[in-house]
């Protein structure tokens, strides 16, 4: 009796759908013409032919068979996995299908006809040997769950950014070296996979996915991710294991909702870790932070406008109990938090002097002028932040 092999480990990492846990028929004698390569489901909407070597859908499940109640028009799933597919052909007869796997098969190209399955809303093509997508998929407007980890794709597949209701995304185990920034069109994204690629960067744009609730982002070879990271409030997993990260953006304490975050194997700093590079700053700096922390409403009418833009360019130490600011001259800070009672993160701060790095403020706070109630929610922000 032959039955479907276990879902491999893989699979359960990645929460892909199966459809290889279907119970697939046996037969005591030798297949004949009549039994060849029946189909593993008894279900009239489905057509399951798993694991029997095929190159190519059998003629018989091409046209309507009344003994047996068959028609491809009222097909919806068909998994054609584990089998020795080359190129597909006669995928048109199935109009009405809206679940395609065919995983684990040798495709190096899908045909451009699978533009004709304006029903499809999942296609899973894992495992095989795709090196980039047929323009006819921008006919699949319906599309809502995309994989095709284990590939051979070098770059993002242009043709996805059309698939505007695109929610799962898996793009893991190619060999993609950048994400394109226009990925921001795929607003309906909840699941986002992108692990085992040759990612370097991540494109600030991501921020903009803001239904996001699952980002995989390992096994790249990121040093950094964008501070826009922080913008997705619906984030619940965030995957960064195995990259070349050393510090984090404090941006990612926004991610209220995050219950899993993976950070190991990165070069991520163990202890406290001050960058005292600075280069002295500038005189004009020097006298724009002078002026910033004394100017008054009143000074205002008697500055250029050109220099008041410079001034309210001024950013804020974040230093709790300091009061200054810098423009461009600035020391890095890596300061580890406690991020949702979980984590111990290390995140890059930006401070306006070697001494606050050090914990001395260059520009105290005058606490007679503000009250401590003024004060807590600064320190709460920081700390948090």
């Amino acid at each position: 009796m032959i039955q479907a092999r276990a879902p491999s480990d893989f699979q359960k990492m990645s929460g892909t759908p199966s459809t290889s846990s279907v119970f697939l028929p046996a037969w005591t004698t030798r297949r004949t013409d009549a039994n060849m390569y029946p189909n593993g489901s008894t279900k009239p909407d489905e057509l399951v032919l798993h694991d029997y070597n095929l190159e190519e859908i059998p003629i018989r499940y091409h046209v309507e068979q009344p003994d047996e109640q068959y028609d491809p028009q009222n097909i919806k799933k068909m998994d054609l996995t584990h089998n020795s597919f080359v190129v597909l052909r006669g995928l048109q007869t199935f109009s009405n299908v809206s679940f395609l796997d065919v995983s684990f098969n040798s495709l190096s190209a899908l045909p451009e006809e699978i533009g004709t399955l304006r029903s499809l809303t999942t296609l899973i093509a894992r495992n095989n040997l795709l090196e980039h997508l047929p323009k006819g998929m921008q006919l699949l407007e319906n599309m809502e769950h995309l994989y095709l980890s284990g590939n051979r794709l070098e770059y993002f597949p242009p043709v996805v950014l059309t698939l505007r209701k695109l929610k799962t995304l898996h793009l893991g185990g190619n060999y993609i070296d950048s994400c394109p920034s226009n990925i921001s069109v795929l607003t309906s994204l909840t699941v986002l996979y992108f692990g085992g690629n040759r990612l370097r960067e991540i494109p600030a744009s991501i921020g903009t996915l803001e239904n996001l609730e699952n980002l995989g982002l390992c096994d790249n070879i990121l040093e950094t991710i964008p501070s826009t990271l922080g913008d997705l409030h619906w984030l619940e997993t965030l995957s960064l294991h195995n990259n070349k990260l050393r510090t984090l953006p404090t941006d990612i304490l926004n991610l209220r909702r995050l219950q899993q975050l993976s950070l190991r194997n990165n070069p991520l700093v163990h202890s406290f870790v001050h960058n005292m590079d600075l280069c002295p700053p500038s005189l004009k700096e020097l006298t724009g932070r002078i002026v910033r922390q004394n100017m008054t409403p009143e000074m205002v009418e008697f500055i250029p406008t050109d220099i008041i833009e410079y001034l309210n360019s001024a950013c804020q130490c974040v230093n709790p109990e300091c009061k200054g600011v810098y423009f461009d001259a600035r020391v890095e800070h890596v300061k580890f938090v406690d991020f949702c009672g979980k984590y111990r993160v290390p995140l890059m701060q930006f401070l306006c002097s070697a001494r606050c790095s050090a914990g001395i403020p260059s520009v105290p706070y005058d606490t007679s002028s503000e009250s401590e109630e003024e004060i807590e929610p600064i320190m709460r922000r920081v700390l948090l932040g």
